[in-house]
């Protein structure tokens, strides 16, 4: 077969393709009639990931399912639009890693609000001028990020995702490498990068700023300066990428929320995270844990928080296999519950198990 037929045939097939993708947009809308009788939440990360298992499980290739799971995630995105707008809060400015942990999520089609704080995220979603809200809660080079953790005791909201995804820190600037005198980043992007900016970079000032995306901002304006920040925002601010995957540790991710005012149901692969405020005695965490180890509850991650209220006086975030609605999970929240001043469960969410 010659190159035109070939062609053709490509054409015939993308004819079919748009067609089914808009008999499955009406399918679409039809649900959105349902979920809005029902006042029921939009985005179901239930139901996306019975459908990214499905698709890997149907793909014989030979388009790989990273490939197709890009194509999935725009439709769905494209299709949720179709039930009713949707407004996503993240910490902005556009550009941050968080910004790109929303879109890969969320897909291009979604309306998103960049803000200049993890707390006005949270506001931003319990006050429901915002459907959802994508903040960092930790990562593997610094653990738990306090900032976001905190506001799980003053907020109502809910956790109904997970995003956990690879963070690759890019030099950036609009000169030369031996031109720069000034580098901006947040300071998590600099303490990641550390022993690489000590061997390449010890006579630069080495300078803070709010994100990494108002780092290349300013980077773009600025004459000798230069920005760490996420590869994209190179194209963003019209920045030249100097040396790529400068951060020392090769396994650096970080793990993303998605804020709801309620979460999901069951998928059979889930985590909850719950936040626990102890009674300041020996053995305290001790007796909160117990529980989980009982009814052979795998624990994911724990840590400590100060309330701010009292000295001395603290909260334990807690993560673990299983959901809120489990038989077992119901068992030990239930001692739980008894052996501490209080407990708030903030969400039961699907495992991310999406390779990327």
């Amino acid at each position: 077969m010659n190159l035109n037929k070939l062609r053709g045939k490509i054409d015939a097939l993308d004819s079919k393709i748009i067609e089914l993708f808009n008999e499955r947009a009406n399918v679409v809308k039809e649900i959105g009639v349902i979920k809005n009788r029902k006042n029921a939440q939009i985005y179901a990360p239930d139901r996306e990931k019975q459908v990214f298992e499905k698709v890997s499980e149907k793909n014989k290739g030979p388009l790989g399912d990273k490939c197709l799971f890009a194509i999935y995630r725009e439709l769905m995105a494209g299709s949720i639009m179709l039930e009713r707008p949707v407004k996503v809060s993240y910490l902005g400015p556009e550009g941050t890693f968080s910004y790109f942990a929303a879109k890969e999520k969320f897909g291009s089609s979604i309306e998103y609000i960049p803000l200049n704080g993890i707390d006005s995220v949270f506001r931003e979603v319990e006050s429901e001028r915002a459907d959802y809200g994508v903040v960092p809660v930790e990562n593997t080079t610094e653990g738990g990020i306090r900032e976001t953790l905190n506001m799980f005791i003053e907020c109502d909201v809910k956790v109904c995702a997970e995003i956990i995804t690879p963070v690759h820190h890019n030099l950036m600037a609009k000169c030369k490498k031996s031109e720069i005198k000034k580098i901006y980043s947040k300071p998590q992007a600099l303490f990641q990068c550390k022993l690489w900016l000590a061997n390449n970079f010890q006579k630069v000032d080495l300078l803070d700023i709010g994100s990494t995306a108002e780092a290349a901002k300013i980077a773009s304006k600025e004459k000798y300066s230069a920005a760490i920040a996420h590869s994209e925002v190179a194209r963003i601010y019209g920045l030249k990428i100097l040396r790529r995957n400068i951060e020392d540790y090769a396994n650096n991710i970080t793990r993303f929320f998605i804020l709801s005012r309620e979460f999901p149901p069951r998928t059979g692969n889930d985590k909850t995270a719950i936040m626990c405020h102890t009674k300041n005695e020996s053995g305290a965490l001790f007796k909160i844990l117990e529980p989980f180890k009982k009814h052979g509850i795998s624990l994911a991650d724990i840590e400590p928080l100060p309330t701010r209220k009292k000295a001395w006086d603290y909260c334990f975030f807690i993560d673990f296999a299983g959901h809120a609605y489990d038989e077992k999970v119901k068992r030990a929240l239930k001692e739980v519950g008894k052996r501490c001043i209080d407990m708030k469960v903030m969400g039961s969410f699907p495992v991310d198990s999406v390779k990327r």
